[in-house]
């Protein structure tokens, strides 16, 4: 690209100013804002549950670093979708099974250390991981998926 309105040194103005638009106009980001403060509720609601059997502080570390997780795999999986569809098929496959393999490796390391170091309940770290999924169901039988 080459100037353009505006635009000092040849290339970079335009550059910088297509780059902020994709990150704008990001297709996903409406529905990562939608997903975030639900799946907050749905891990503090999980949370009163667990103290049915009396509190630990090991479950609130769990629930925090579960929706911590959630929510950084999430923008994770949603930057690696946005940069597939702009590759060939066989490097786009490639990206998302190495974005997979990456999030549930991560959260298998997760849960291995917190069962090994005793410092976070891991099924605090695992409950939070189906709240998108559940999200997303009730938004699609709802019928509000385009707000």
């Amino acid at each position: 690209m080459t100037g353009g309105r505006g635009a000092g040194a040849p290339g970079v103005k335009a550059v910088s100013v297509v780059s902020r638009e994709i990150k704008e106009a990001s297709v996903l980001r409406p529905l990562l804002r939608r997903i975030y403060p639900a799946a907050a509720v749905l891990s503090a609601v999980c949370f009163g549950v667990t103290l049915f059997w009396g509190f630990d502080w090991r479950q609130i570390i769990g629930f925090a670093a579960g929706y911590g997780y959630m929510c950084l795999c999430y923008e994770y999986l949603a930057r690696t979708c946005e940069r597939a569809v702009t590759l060939e098929k066989s490097r786009a496959v490639s990206a998302m099974r190495i974005c997979y393999a990456v999030r549930f490796g991560g959260l298998f390391l997760l849960c291995a250390a917190a069962m090994l170091s005793r410092c976070a309940a891991f099924t605090g770290i695992l409950i939070p991981q189906f709240f998108p999924r559940i999200i997303l169901t009730y938004i699609q039988l709802r019928g509000d998926s385009e707000k």
